[in-house]
């Protein structure tokens, strides 16, 4: 793994720790609008992150399956695994 993806999947995990306490701060009329718009602004940096990450991947998508069955890909964007679970 690149370092740009370790810093990536790091700041993903930061707001996903932040995420709870701040809805929490917000429930109760305690985050104030400053608090509220840095946590958009972060978010919004690592969705852009994520996307140009996205941008320059090959398309290619292993089939596997969630627990519900259903493809976590289309079939055209797939291809089968050489091995099996």
């Amino acid at each position: 793994m690149i370092r740009e993806d370790r810093e990536l999947l790091a700041e993903l995990a930061r707001l996903n720790g932040d995420m709870a306490p701040l809805a929490l701060r917000m429930l109760d009329g305690s985050a104030s609008g400053a608090q509220q718009r840095h946590y958009a602004q972060r978010l919004i940096a690592a969705g852009e992150r994520l996307q140009r990450r996205a941008d320059k991947t090959g398309g290619v998508v292993i089939a596997e399956q969630l627990e519900t069955g259903y493809p976590i890909a289309l079939p055209e964007h797939t291809v089968e695994p050489d091995w099996k679970p």
